[in-house]
């Protein structure tokens, strides 16, 4: 059995994610697992969500009520965390970072975009980082390089991996 290449991965499961059904319930099902595991949080580091992507904009407000949260700019290779409600810039990295992906596997191996920008912060910080999907962004094992940083956890409307 041939093991499909992260881009076939990335192309595939692209398409499901913009595809899941009952998308809003699920994403509330997300964001209620994911603020209880932040909840003791004074900084969170989080993507802001783009098409297809579980969205980020009820977890952001929600998080702001007790936390300050900070959002990615990019500048070349690497990522800034810029807080938009303090006008301000992270001077160390965030007590939790909330991660995109494309799929991942039953061992928390994540599949982004394939930029690198989240495994080089997440190789360069002490922060715990929790990647957010759609059980159907769930695939099967899949080749992984050196670079390649795992979350420490993912949250799924059924489930919590790395509890």
């Amino acid at each position: 059995m041939t093991l499909m290449t992260k881009n076939e991965i990335r192309t595939l499961y692209k398409y499901l994610r913009r595809h899941v059904l009952c998308r809003e319930e699920k994403e509330k099902k997300i964001a209620d697992k994911l603020l209880g595991l932040v909840a003791d949080a004074k900084s969170v580091f989080c993507y802001e969500s783009v098409s297809g992507e579980v969205s980020t904009a009820d977890i952001i407000s929600r998080i702001s009520e007790f936390a300050t949260v900070y959002v990615p700019i990019v500048s070349g290779s690497s990522m800034l965390l810029y807080s938009r409600s303090e006008d301000k810039y992270a001077s160390r990295p965030c007590d939790y970072t909330v991660v995109p992906l494309i799929a991942f596997d039953e061992s928390r191996n994540r599949i982004g975009f394939g930029g690198g920008y989240y495994d080089r912060y997440l190789a360069s910080c002490n922060t715990r980082s929790i990647g957010i999907a759609f059980d159907e962004q769930q695939c099967e094992p899949f080749e992984t390089e050196k670079t390649d940083i795992r979350p420490d956890i993912i949250v799924t409307p059924t489930r919590i991996l790395g509890v």
